[in-house]
Formats: C-alpha cells, sequence, structure tokens
C-alpha cells in the first residue's frame, strides 16, 4: 500500500489501482462532512471487479489483493474502508453458505456494490469467545424461524441493506440468517452524530417478530460458523487499519526537516510497527486457516495500535495546520480514535490474548 521507498511492498497489484487510490483520496472530505455516504464508493469497487476477491477464505489466492484493495482504500478514506470492510463480510458469509438459494440469489447483486451489505455478527463472536450470548432470540417455525430482541450497533444500514444476523434458540444451539432492513418488524433507529464514520449508517436495530423463511438461514452452527470466517474478519480488519496507518506515516515522512527532525526517533518506531503488521497481514493472507488465533488477534490489536500512533505522529508533527477540523491530518486523528471501540474491542483483544497466553 505504502508509496514509502523505504517500506518493501509485498503485496500484489491489481487492475485500476491508481483510479481506486484517486477516487477515496478525493472523496474522503465529502464523506467526512456527510455531503456523501459511502456508497458511490462500493459501486465503483464492484464495478471494477475487486469486492468479493478471495471469497470465501482465500478463494483463488486473491484475499491478499483483497487486503490490498482494503489498505487502499482506507489510506484515503478510513469511512469508505470500514463500509468496504462491512461489503466483504457479508459476501463471505454468503460465499460459504451458496448451496442456501437465498444467498446464491443476492451474491451477484452484494459483489456488484448494487446491493448493500451490513454485518451484524460482533454478538456472535463475543458468544464464542464466552463473553456475553447473543441477544437476538430465534424461535422454530413451520417455515422458518422468527426473530426477536436488538442488534445493538451495525454499519451500512442503508434502506434494504442485507444484514447478516446472528439469533440463539432456547435451548442455547444458534443460527445465522439474512434479512433486509425494509423486512417487516426490523426498525432501523435513527443513527447518532458519531465523531467520525458519520456516513457508514451505523445504528442499532429492532427485531420484532421478523419472519425468517428456511432458505434464509445461513447455518445452525454458530460456533462453526464464527471460527470459519474470523480468521478473514479478522485480516480485513488489519487491513483497514494498516492502510490508515501507512497513509500518515508517509504524510509525517514529508515534513520530517527543520524542528520537526527531532521526531525522527519516533517516525522509524512507527515505521517498524507498521511494516511488522504489514508483514504478518501478508503473510497470514497467503492460508488464514492456518494462523493460530493468538496470532490474528495479536495482529488485530497491533495494527489499531500503530494506527493511532501514526495518525497522533502526524497531528504533532502537523503542527497547528493539523489541528484545523477539515484538515486531512485532524480527520485521520478522529478515524483512528474509532479503532478500540471497533468490534472486537480492544478490551475484548486484551481479555481474548490474556487467556490464550
Amino acid at each position: 500500500m505504502s508509496t514509502d521507498p523505504s517500506t518493501p511492498d509485498t503485496s500484489p497489484d491489481y487492475p485500476g489501482r491508481q483510479e481506486v487510490l484517486e477516487f477515496f483520496a478525493r472523496k474522503a472530505s465529502e464523506v467526512d462532512r456527510g455531503d456523501c455516504d459511502i456508497r458511490p464508493g462500493l459501486r465503483l469497487l464492484g464495478e471494477l471487479g475487486l469486492l468479493d476477491l478471495g471469497a470465501p477464505d482465500n478463494a483463488d489466492d486473491r484475499l491478499a489483493t483483497m487486503l490490498l484493495v482494503v489498505e487502499d482504500v482506507a489510506a484515503g478514506c478510513l469511512s469508505s474502508g470500514f463500509a468496504l470492510w462491512a461489503q466483504r463480510m457479508v459476501i463471505e458469509y454468503l460465499s460459504r453458505s451458496s448451496d442456501r438459494p437465498a444467498a446464491a440469489r443476492e451474491l451477484p447483486a452484494l459483489a456488484a456494490g448494487t446491493v448493500i451489505g451490513a454485518t451484524a455478527m460482533a454478538p456472535a463472536m463475543r458468544h464464542v469467545a464466552g463473553l456475553e450470548p447473543v441477544p437476538v432470540i430465534a424461535t422454530r417455525t413451520a417455515g422458518g424461524v422468527r426473530l426477536d430482541g436488538p442488534i445493538r450497533w451495525a454499519s451500512n444500514l442503508f434502506d434494504e441493506a442485507l444484514v447478516v444476523v446472528p439469533a440463539r434458540f432456547d435451548d442455547g444451539s444458534g443460527v445465522v440468517v439474512q434479512l433486509r432492513t425494509g423486512d417487516p418488524g426490523v426498525t432501523v433507529h435513527t443513527a447518532p452524530e458519531l465523531l467520525a464514520l458519520g456516513s457508514t449508517a451505523s445504528s442499532s436495530i429492532s427485531l420484532d417478530g421478523v419472519e425468517i423463511p428456511a432458505d434464509a438461514v445461513l447455518s445452525e452452527d454458530l460456533t462453526g460458523f464464527v471460527r470459519s470466517f474470523r480468521p478473514t474478519f479478522l485480516l480485513v480488519q488489519s487491513a483497514f487499519c494498516s492502510g490508515l496507518a501507512g497513509v500518515s506515516r508517509e504524510q509525517s515522512r514529508k515534513r520530517l526537516t527543520g524542528l520537526n527532525a527531532e521526531f525522527g526517533p519516533d517516525l522509524a518506531d512507527v515505521d517498524g510497527k507498521h511494516e511488522s503488521v504489514r508483514r504478518r497481514l501478508f503473510e497470514h493472507a497467503r492460508d488464514p486457516q492456518r494462523a493460530s488465533d493468538r496470532e490474528l488477534l495479536q495482529l488485530r490489536l497491533d495494527a489499531a495500535r500503530v494506527a493511532g500512533d501514526a495518525t497522533r505522529l502526524e497531528a504533532a508533527i502537523s503542527g497547528g495546520a493539523g489541528y484545523v477540523a477539515g484538515s486531512a491530518t485532524s480527520r485521520r486523528l478522529r478515524e483512528a480514535a474509532f479503532l478500540p471501540v471497533q468490534a472486537p474491542t480492544e478490551g475484548q483483544l486484551r481479555w481474548e490474548l490474556s487467556r490464550s497466553a
């Protein structure tokens, strides 16, 4: 991702890369202000055939290319990189269940970016980790399942977005389903004002007697389903953290003159951490299922931390110009503040790592 010559780039290239870099860098301020949302960017990526690379898992050895796309998008606009992660994960979920008719019908439009995907699977990851049960309750019906309960946070919740949701039965077993935001019984609540990423349609949902037909059930093995997609989930998240860190590194290096030369050791520290993240990111992309849980959790934590370090350093080096509310430096600093609370949160990552030692 980085154009910095000191950073060896072992990741693959892809057709249309320059167009992607220019588009998202150009649109970042508009997206940040709320003048437009993330959907045009997803449609562009769909037109270029870049939304479903490597799905599922590492199909056709294209996951590394997908991670590079995510880095590039996030370098220009983290809101768009985050939305791309959600879209790509919904494609991942449905690709793993492509034998289900409803999933097979939706995949082409998701890959084209004409249907927006929203992932609400964070509660499932907390459930499998043993932190808390999935809050949505499922009841079996003659035609499938009925859902009741809250989805406390999800993004890409645009009109008629396709949402992948976990739920649990009274006996403790779980299920994963797909639904639309416009389905009867689905209420998407008004989005709150956020510090950043305000154009990602992020909010909560209430499900009240939502009927899910049998062919829209993606899996009845909640634990197995989560374990199958978790490597890709964490790698794609790590990629958007890495993209943000990389662009802040580049901006800091450009200003490392005069008094700012005092920041040289700080930048060298960020350089080393970011290069370590990128090396591990693309190594694990070759065979995601071989990476241990601990390796993936540590990578995700390190990626978020280096993004925070890099954006704070950029702000310090930029001085007053970076403190201007509408500056790219200020935007990146606000974007990085989101990463510790993105599920899995820093607290969850540290908790899981402490138990895998």
